[in-house]
């Protein structure tokens, strides 16, 4: 492209002289054929003669080649020149001579043009080579040589002297370019070289033109563009200054020119300077030539140029020769650079560390050839490395073989076979029916995809440029896949233009190049991952022992170490702080730039006194990079040894890891071993053992690492340098280079950080830090060791309070989560970010479930078949998901490999009927487990819905947008994809085959989906940042819901820009952003009608209006900006389902009409209060008051609130203030809050934020405790709106109208309850009381919150705007001097009296043992007691340790303390209690016949305590054991020595506990009763051993004692199953099973049995209906609570509570009562009789031998067990000959005393009729009053249950029993309510139980639950 550009310069040079020469060029004749090849041949011998006059010079110089070749190569370069410029001067000439009227044009003659150019080419040609070679002396013979040459050109033609002096130029600019690209070979250089200026001619004839062309031509072909880099600074500026140096430039001009001729960055600077000194260009001049050189001729500059270069270049592959020669010509450079010695820094390419980075860009065969050649040069020159010229020559000559044309293969061999796909964007189509249509086809159908916006590889919404897949490829393949699609090579984005035409402005982001994009960058992919490296890629190291014999020579210096010793920068330097330097300290300091800041051990706070917080940084080095803590120490000087110079420190950051590796430090000793380092002998300070290594300084003290002076060894020896702070002595100081180990080697494998393995440890020196400031929240690993550092600040942060620290964590298995997503979830060629299945681990393996997904999907197969409509939905939605590759055909298992196959089913959105969605039934479990059982569920990473809705509103240009299918964006890793399997038809035809199907991608059903999906999302956001902007970023991450996005801006342009921009970032992870919709047309113009929301894409957005789009549920007006409700007008009914579904359906996250939606919540609170079902219709008293409710909801349709908050945008108001009012009523409290702002011309403005309402709780508070959680409700709306609002707040005030609650805030003497005082707490730890404000009830907008307010006059109110004196530009507040006093302190309730006393009693000084009721362990009596003693002692005169004084709280209690405290406790019991026997036998006396001691023989021991004498003196057992002390047991201090060694027994008897209270030396007097009370007490044993409770048995009720009609009370319940013989078959049989209802008349107990085929309602039903039309009506039904009973009482519509049926139930209605749940024993009147049943029955089928029964003969059997039933006796039989009937239920049924036959004998119908109504109503009689008179009386007594027990009462404590759990795992519940009899006994109870975090309440009798704890109000005796 340069040599391009200089020929395009000269032969605009050529042109403008000739224009020059002649003015009407434009006349010229065409050339004939014949001139032209006269021309051409002249030419050529021109250029023949002139070669041919060089020939014999260049014989004679190749004669002295090896004295001269450089001079050589210099005179064959301009003998090459100077050819050229002949040729071209002959061209000229012939061209001048065909222009026929050129003389007579001129009116000059030849010999004038003659001489003119020859005094042309005098004053340029031979001045310009007399400037560039002076001092040479071989150019300046060879230029004198040629002057013969010149003067034979001149006669020849007069043009050669002319393009001679061009040439002269030309030369220039090759010399120039040269030094361009080896600017380090002038580096330094101020001034060009001197030259002999040839005499400047002065012709009298000589124009202004003329020399205004000579200039112009010379600055426009000598001169070139700087390209800002600073290696060809100095190239550069030699190429200007030898150019301009005579053209006589004024300051101005060449501040002009330079501004032309500088870079892109160079030429603003100059700019900027030019314009500064516009009167002053010398000035301006010098300092922009000083600018220049401090950016860009400073060797510092330079060398980070130099080196940045040679890190930035690619890896080259083994076959990639040409990459390997531009290494090998960048190596060149910098070795020329280096060998200057102008640049210091480029030594460090001497050592290992310098080139080991170039090594590893190398093939892997090149890097074990270095390896071999390397050592081998160390071997043969005994250095520690070969030096940098030695391997630069080696990769030359690697490259010069590998680029050899003569070996050179094919390179087609070695291409991949793989190639791209080819995407067709043909849809498979099913096609019914086919028509020709006459119409235009569409050309955009047959167009390919726009490389730009989809990837036509994968056909994926992400660009080709960014596609990882084709980047990953070899760059042939690349281009010839850009060349077949006809693609841009350039951008990548485009098939309307080639690479030369292209106009975008591209740059690689892995080169910084503009001339290419990324996705074509030469090389492997930055991502590309090295593969495993093989045993002989490491070396071929053995797997057996190596030892090897090494020789050692170095051993003055090295001494026996391992490896050779090296210097470093280390200097010894005085340190001390800025204001102290009498301070000083001396310690060594390790210069290190490769560290970005410097650091200090812990040693020297320490040496300093440092004390302070620890702040987090990040800590990165070779081995890693860690999170860690330390102390910053600031204002220290360090001062050379000298004295010379002073250096400020910057901030020094506290590390224990900075290198401490003394050997490296210089000393004259090693000095002394050099010959050239002997001069520094003497400047190096000798080695101080006594100077720590503490300091290391990186680079933000950029002035101690300048080298100030250097000298330089020989080949690989070390070097000295002079720095700021003093010589140093860099380099492997080895004199061997050999060192032998004397024990065992041991090969150790290390990794580097690029993935290779090798036996070189990792460096460790390479230290970056980066300060986090803020309190940190993550666990940070301490780079210093506690025991130097942090001993005395052990547990500091302990108490450490954070912002953080109330809001919700996360959990163990949420941080799992979180880190296997980071650690795996990755991005694949084709651009999808993938992540695997978060399993739990450990965890079993699944099972094999294919067979349920095999029943599952036969299932929905029936169902699709009944639902065509459905059929075509499920197909389509699978159709969808094999094209867009979401599922695959699943590959066959491997042996035992693990699997799990997802069932299957479709859900409709209510909204979307027409759309079906496939669900994957993660959670179907099989064999006891699910997928999802086995899967982390995954933190909620949802952003706040209400703070994404509250955002939204923020600023006037709103957008929203939807990511498609979302989920379906994140693969699943490829090994986890198994676990994804479902069934489903071969080629999605639901006729065809089942097929086993996977899915690649996450799925709906799997629990942790949603937060895989917005982790990714993120993770996608995170990695386009700096593509697309941060604004992007965090678009995604606050302000979106799943996956809708929500977001205003204050611009149209702005929000373009943003959608655009994060479309494009999440299009580059296959992530689609649509479904655009925006309140302005400007936006949704931008956008094409595909990207658009659905109802938007076929508008003309300058004629339609917007239509409503839904926002997260709400209703958003596009056309007006506002919100609006859409009301269901679907009438739900009258039950608490339908009224629940109404209030619910009105959804107002906001609080927009919380005054409308406040009156709902009152009705379905009211309506539920009572016990009714969820269909039951409600009372009708009610439904009016509901159904005006729900017609006004009608009105919220006109109800519209504004989007924005406000109308002017945001950012640009001068205050932003948070208003929010609070009220209270007995119906709800509520809050409101607006924002109001004031714009920078004073305007104020206020807008709606959020408000919330809550029901006031029933019974109700008090109003002033209402008005009190009011307050709290308000504080916690203000947080929310604070944390999620995102804006710069200046205020936050509040109001309310209750002066007792500003009371309550304001105070700070007074103490209130626990309710009001927790409550104002929570209230002053978020706000000031100054921020609380008064306001009148009248002026309150949140008192509209509190009470019900119809929708029609809802916008009327001051709801939406707030009170008028919001609007006032100045807002009335209270002054700052006011101050709420509480209202009527003595009369609140909820303030603690304030009562004065000075009475004054003076009480004997004792212990006192009341104080010990206070206490319910004996341990933590016995502490207190301790500590009390322990206090009381550091009170005293004898304690001389100052460690416990005065009041104060420790753990330094000693045991004595302890068993002192014990001793006093015992002695105050027995001094209270035993006090006349303490008289006694203090005097020695007998105590009293009358004390409950007189047997134990009592004494008092050494400690003044009373212990048992007794007989057991010569027993062999310890003091205690033999004389226990003795407790009374009516004292506190006894239950609790009881229940101390009860817990220690296990809980186990009283033997046991008592044992354990004898063993410990106690005697407790009557102790038995006491144990036997502390057990029973004990809540534990209880759980263990403790009885259900019991309740003495209940009166009979009345309808088991009434006289009634046979079956008017029931009793019901149903036994089976039997299974009978359903139909018969050619097999066999098929059977079913019956079941039987039993119906037992309660008074006469008659039974009555019905069959019934199912336990099912409308069986049941059937069967009753039979019962009823045989026995008739019943008023009375007893039953429990079976489903098909409860079933039948609701479909018969038998409630006694129901409005409608209260008529007919008071004259004769059925009632039915159902039994509490688990009391059997309640029904136990016909419980008894299935178990008579049962028993006949057997009997039955015993005698008959009827193995396999029919419905017939068990219907008949059914019927004989009846007969049989109610011909059983009610009353035992009886020996009295009088009474011969025998009291059964069929005496009543049948009407018949006996079933003796009729009598024999002719009797008339008459007779019949006379007498059967006598004998019926006598048989009837004679019934009743048996019944009365003997049946009753055997129901008097009570068998069981006699005694009256405890009532069970609401606060209670029990234990739920369950008789599927052990008893151990029985649930503990709190009864709620009881339920009492008619004899106030409680047999029923509520109780409240908490299971999985949800309570439930469980109705049980008393029999089913045992009392672990009574309640505050009555104790268990």
């Amino acid at each position: 492209m340069e040599s391009h550009c200089d020929e395009k310069e000269t032969s605009q040079a050529f042109e403008i002289r000739s224009q020059a020469s002649s003015w009407k060029s434009s006349q010229r004749s065409s050339r004939s054929s014949a001139s032209a090849a006269a021309t051409r041949a002249r030419a050529k011998a021109e250029a023949a003669r002139a070669k041919a006059s060089y020939a014999e010079r260049e014989a004679a110089m190749m004669r002295k080649k090896a004295e001269v070749e450089a001079d050589l190569y210099l005179l064959q370069s301009h003998k090459e020149a100077t050819a050229a410029s002949a040729e071209a001067a002959i061209y000229e000439a012939a061209a001048d001579i065909e222009e026929g009227n050129i003389a007579e044009l001129d009116h000059e003659t030849h010999s004038v043009r003659t001489q003119r150019t020859k005094e042309y080419v005098q004053k340029h040609a031979v001045e310009q080579n007399q400037q560039q070679y002076s001092g040479t002396p071989i150019l300046q013979s060879s230029l004198k040589n040629a002057e013969p040459l010149l003067c034979e050109a001149t006669v020849t033609s007069p043009h050669v002297y002319q393009s001679y002096g061009m040439e002269g130029l030309k030369i220039k600019q090759e010399t120039m370019d040269n030094q361009r690209d080896h600017g380090h070979l002038s580096a330094f250089q101020t001034s060009p070289a001197p030259s002999i200026k040839a005499p400047m001619f002065s012709l009298p004839y000589t124009s202004d033109l003329a020399n205004y062309m000579v200039r112009k031509e010379m600055v426009s072909s000598g001169l070139v563009k700087f390209d800002d880099h600073p290696e060809n600074y100095w190239a550069w500026k030699s190429s200007f200054q030898d150019v301009t140096k005579d053209l006589g430039l004024t300051a101005r001009e060449e501040l002009d020119l330079l501004t032309k001729w500088l870079g892109p960055e160079s030429s603003m600077q100059a700019k900027r300077i030019r314009s500064v000194h516009a009167h002053f260009p010398i000035a301006g001049v010098r300092m922009l030539w000083q600018r220049l050189e401090e950016c860009y001729g400073c060797p510092e500059v330079i060398e980070n140029a130099l080196l940045r270069k040679l890190e930035e270049f690619p890896k080259i592959s083994n076959r990639d020769g040409q990459r390997l020669r531009e290494l090998g010509d960048m190596l060149m450079e910098l070795e020329s650079a280096k060998s200057g010695g102008h640049l210091p820094g480029l030594a460090i390419l001497d050592t290992a560390r310098g080139v080991n980075p170039i090594i590893e860009k190398l093939p892997f065969n090149l890097q074990e050839r270095w390896i071999t050649h390397g050592a081998k040069y160390k071997e043969d020159y005994r250095v520690a490395f070969p030096p940098f010229g030695f391997f630069v020559k080696f990769i030359c000559d690697q490259a010069r073989i590998r680029n050899d044309p003569s070996f050179l293969l094919s390179m087609q061999c070695y291409l991949k076979q793989e190639k791209f796909p080819r995407v067709s964007n043909k849809i498979p189509v099913s096609v019914r029916k086919t028509e020709v249509l006459t119409t235009v086809p569409n050309s955009k159908a047959n167009q390919p995809p726009d490389p730009g916006k989809q990837c036509p590889i994968h056909n994926k919404p992400h660009p080709l440029s960014k596609c990882r897949g084709f980047r990953g490829k070899p760059l042939d393949e690349r281009k010839m896949y850009l060349k077949e699609q006809s693609i841009c090579f350039r951008c990548c984005n485009s098939t309307k233009h080639i690479a030369k035409e292209c106009a975008a402005a591209v740059k690689c982001r892995e080169c910084n190049s503009d001339r290419h994009v990324s996705a074509m960058h030469p090389g492997s992919a930055p991502w590309a991952v090295e593969s495993p490296v093989t045993q002989q890629e490491q070396g071929g190291e053995p797997e057996g022992d190596i030892l090897s014999e090494v020789t050692s020579k170095c051993t003055e210096i090295c001494g026996k170490a391992l490896r050779p010793r090296s210097c470093s920068k280390i200097c010894l330097v005085d340190v001390y702080p800025s204001n102290s330097p009498g301070k000083a300290k001396r310690m060594y300091v390790v210069l290190d730039d490769q560290s970005n800041r410097s650091l200090a051990k812990s040693d020297f706070f320490e040496l300093f006194g440092i004390n302070g917080d620890s702040f987090p940084y990040t800590l990165r080095t070779c081995a890693g990079t860690t999170k860690t803590m330390g102390r910053r120490a600031d204002n220290f000087i360090v001062s050379s040894l000298d004295g010379k110079t002073q250096v400020s420190l910057p901030t020094l950051l506290e590390c224990n890891m900075l290198p401490e590796d003394r050997d490296e430090i210089p000393t004259p000793a090693v000095a002394q071993y050099f010959s050239h380092l002997k001069p520094m002998a003497d400047k190096i300070p000798p080695y101080d053992a006594n100077a720590p290594i503490l300091l290391l300084f990186g680079r933000d003290i950029l002035s101690v690492h300048k080298v100030r002076e250097q000298c330089n060894g020989p080949g690989n020896l070390p070097y000295a340098q002079r720095l700021d702070l003093g010589w140093v002595i860099v380099g492997e100081v080895c004199m061997g280079g050999v060192h032998k180990s004397e024990t065992a080697n041991v090969f150790r494998t290390n990794i580097w950080q690029n993935g290779r393995t090798s036996f070189f440890t990792p460096c460790s020196k390479g230290i970056q830090i980066k300060e986090q400031f803020g309190t940190p929240n993550d666990q940070y690993q301490f780079c210093c060791p506690v025991s130097s550092c942090f001993t005395d600040h052990l547990g500091d942060n302990v108490f450490q309070r954070t912002p953080e620290d109330d809001k919700l964590s996360l959990s163990v298995e949420d941080n799992i989560f979180l880190e296997v997503m980071n650690r795996e979830m990755y991005m694949d060629e084709s651009n999808h970010w993938v992540a695997p299945l978060p399993f739990r681990l450990p965890r079993s393996p699944l099972p094999n479930n294919r067979d349920q997904a095999m029943k599952r999907l036969n299932v929905l197969q029936r169902t699709l078949q009944r639902k065509p409509e459905m059929a075509k939905h499920f197909v389509e939605f699978m159709r969808n998901l094999f094209i867009n590759q979401h599922a695959e055909i699943a590959p066959p298992l491997q042996p035992d490999e693990e699997c799990w196959y997802l069932p299957i089913f479709g859900v409709y959105h209510p909204l979307k009927p027409g759309k079906i969605r496939v669900v994957f039934d993660s959670s179907a479990q099989y064999e006891g487990v699910s997928l999802n059982s086995i899967l982390l569920r995954g933190p909620d990473l949802n952003n706040k819905l209400l703070g994404v809705l509250m955002r939204f509103r923020r600023e006037q240009i709103a957008v929203t947008a939807d990511v498609e299918q979302m989920f379906y964006c994140f693969k699943v890793r490829e090994d986890h994809q198994n676990f994804l399997r479902f069934l489903w038809f071969k080629d999605n035809d639901l006729s065809k085959e089942i097929t086993e199907y996977r899915m690649t991608v996450h799925v709906f059903g799997n629990s942790p989906s949603p937060a895989v999906a917005i982790f990714g999302m993120r993770r996608a956001a995170e990695f386009g940042e700096d593509e697309h902007g941060r604004e992007a970023k965090h678009f995604v991450h606050k302000n979106f819901y799943v996956d809708d996005g929500l977001i205003s801006v204050s611009s149209a342009a702005e929000a373009i820009s943003l959608l655009k921009n994060t479309k494009n970032m999440l299009a580059e992870s296959n992530i689609k952003l649509h479904k655009i919709s925006s309140n302005s047309h400007q936006v949704m113009e931008a956008f094409p009608p595909s990207e658009r929301a659905n109802d938007l894409k076929d508008l003309d957005l300058s004629v339609d209006p917007l239509p409503l789009q839904r926002s997260l549920g709400l209703s958003w007006n596009l056309e007006t900006d506002c919100f609006t409700f859409q009301v269901s007008t679907v009438v739900k009914p009258f039950t608490r389902r339908g009224i629940l579904s109404t209030v619910n359906s009105l959804y107002d996250p906001l609080g927009f009409v919380a005054p409308v939606t406040m009156q709902g919540k009152a009705l379905v609170r009211e309506l539920s209060s009572e016990q009714f079902d969820w269909d039951t219709p409600l009372p009708s008293d009610k439904e009016a008051q509901w159904k005006a409710w729900t017609d006004s909801l009608a009105d919220l349709k006109e109800v519209q609130i504004h989007r924005p908050y406000v109308p002017v945008s945001i950012s640009n108001t001068s205050k932003r203030e948070i208003i929010i009012f609070a009220d209270a009523s007995t119906l709800a409290i509520a809050a409101v809050a607006y924002l109001r702002v004031v714009t920078t011309d004073g305007q104020c403005h206020i807008g709606f934020v959020m408000a919330k309402s809550k029901l006031a709780p029933y019974p109700a508070h008090t109003v002033p405790r209402l008005e009190l959680c009011a307050a709290v409700l308000a504080v916690e709306l203000a947080g929310l709106i604070k944390e999620e609002l995102d804006v710069d707040l200046t205020a936050v005030k509040f109001y309310t109208d209750s002066r007792i609650v500003l009371g309550y805030i304001y105070n700070t003497s007074r103490r209130f309850y626990v309710y009001v005082a927790n409550r104002v707490a929570q209230i002053r730890h978020s706000t000031k009381p100054e921020q609380w404000h008064h306001i009148d009830s009248d002026l309150n907008p949140a008192d509209l919150g509190t009470r019900f307010i119809p929708a029609a006059i809802l916008p009327q109110t001051n709801w939406f705007y707030g009170p008028g004196f919001l609007h006032h530009p100045i807002l009335r507040e209270t002054p700052e001097n006011e101050s709420f006093e509480l209202v009527e302190p003595e009369k609140d309730q909820d303030i603690r009296p304030h009562v004065v006393t000075f009475a004054t009693q003076t009480t004997e000084q004792s212990l006192g043992s009341h104080r010990f009721e206070r206490f319910s362990e004996w341990r933590s009596l016995v502490r207190s007691i301790a500590m009390l003693g322990h206090v009381a002692k550091s009170f005293s005169q004898d304690r001389n340790t100052g460690d416990c004084e005065g009041w104060h709280w420790c753990n330094k209690c000693l045991q004595s303390e302890r068993t002192q405290a014990k001793t006093s406790i015992i002695k105050c019991v027995q001094q209270e209690h035993y006090k006349d026997e303490f008289k006694s036998l203090e005097k020695g006396e007998e105590i009293s016949q009358q004390s409950a001691l007189k047997r134990l023989s009592p004494f008092v021991d050494t400690e003044g305590l009373i212990r048992v004498g007794g007989r057991l003196q010569s027993a062999e057992l310890s003091e205690q054991e033999k004389h226990p002390l003795i407790i009374p047991a009516s004292q506190h201090v006894a239950t609790l020595l009881v229940r101390y060694y009860h817990d220690r027994v296990a809980h186990q008897g009283r033997h046991l506990t008592a044992g354990a209270v004898r063993s410990a030396g106690l005697w407790i007097v009557k102790g038995t009763k006491l144990i036997n009370r502390v057990i029973h007490q004990c809540v534990l044993c209880r759980k263990l051993r403790g009885r259900l409770e019991e309740q003495r048995m209940s009166d009979l009720p009345m309808d088991r004692v009434k006289v009634d009609p046979p079956f008017t009370h029931v009793g019901l319940d149903v036994f089976g199953p039997w299974n009978i013989i359903s139909r018969r078959t050619r097999g066999g049989s098929a059977e079913s099973k019956r079941w039987v209802v039993i119906f037992s008349c309660l008074s006469t107990r008659a039974v009555h049995l019905e069959v019934i085929e199912s336990m099912s309602t409308s069986s049941f039903i059937n069967a009753l209906r039979r019962f009823l039309a045989v026995r008739g009506p019943v008023k009375h039904f007893r039953s429990d609570r079976g489903t098909n009973f409860i079933g039948a009482c609701r479909e018969l519509k038998i409630n006694a509570d129901d409005p409608e049926l209260k008529g007919y139930l008071q004259e004769q209605g059925c009632v039915w009562t159902f039994n509490a749940p688990h009391s059997s024993h309640m029904g136990g009147a016909w419980e008894r009789m299935i178990h008579i049943a049962r028993n006949i029955l057997d009997a039955l089928l015993l005698k008959t031998g009827l193995s396999r029964l029919t419905h017939e003969v068990l219907t008949t059997l059914m019927s004989e067990v009846m007969a049989i039933m109610n011909a059983r006796p009610l009353l035992p039989i009886s020996s009295d000959p009088d009474t011969l009937e025998v009291l059964s239920p069929a005496m009543l049924l049948n009407q018949k005393a006996s079933t003796v036959p009729a009598p024999l004998g002719d009797f008339d119908i008459k007779d019949l009729y006379k007498k059967e109504w006598r004998q019926v109503q006598c048989l009837a009689d004679a019934f009743w009053k048996a019944w009365r008179r003997d049946y009753l009386a055997t129901l008097q007594v009570r068998r069981k249950w006699t005694e009256k027990r405890r009532n069970l009462e609401e606060g209670d404590v029990v234990l739920l029993k369950d008789s599927k759990v052990k008893r151990s795992e029985w649930p503990i519940g709190l009864i709620v309510k009881t339920i009492p009899s008619s004899d106030d006994n409680v047999r029923k109870v509520e109780v409240k139980i908490v299971r999985e975090g949800s309570a439930k309440v469980y109705l049980r009798p008393v029999s089913e639950v045992v009392l672990l704890l009574p309640g505050t109000s009555q104790k268990d005796p």
